[in-house]
């Protein structure tokens, strides 16, 4: 597989039809979510990347529709504090991984944290 393949543009992109679909999708985790939290075996994360303003935060509210808050929770990554830059890149993420039964979304991922620096130099 190499991302050459990959085209981000599809010219057969139906808006409505991925409204649909992603709703589907949010109200199957929102009923996982309820079991999870009551089984306290699995846990979930879900990484949310993309551009400035490419919809992460709203995403997330329309996620937070179909969930129960108590069981879910969010970590927006910044740019690393200085105690951060003094540990390895994933040291700010660990803290942050759900427990058994619970949700966690990041918005950005520590990939970020690799990406970000190589290319700006």
């Amino acid at each position: 597989m190499k991302i050459k393949d990959y085209h981000s543009f599809n010219p057969d992109w139906d808006k409505g039809k991925t409204r649909v679909e992603t709703k589907t999708i949010l109200k199957e985790i929102g009923e996982l979510q309820y079991k999870m939290y009551a089984q306290q075996k699995y846990s979930l994360l879900i990484v949310f990347q993309g551009l400035d303003a490419s919809g992460k935060d709203g995403l997330t509210r329309g996620l937070l529709r179909y969930c129960n808050p108590i069981g879910i929770k969010i970590k927006s990554f910044k740019k690393p504090t200085r105690e951060e830059f003094a540990h390895d890149f994933l040291w700010r993420v660990h803290k942050d991984v759900p427990s058994k039964g619970d949700v966690q979304i990041f918005i950005r991922s520590h990939y970020e944290d690799i990406l970000v620096p190589s290319v700006e130099g």
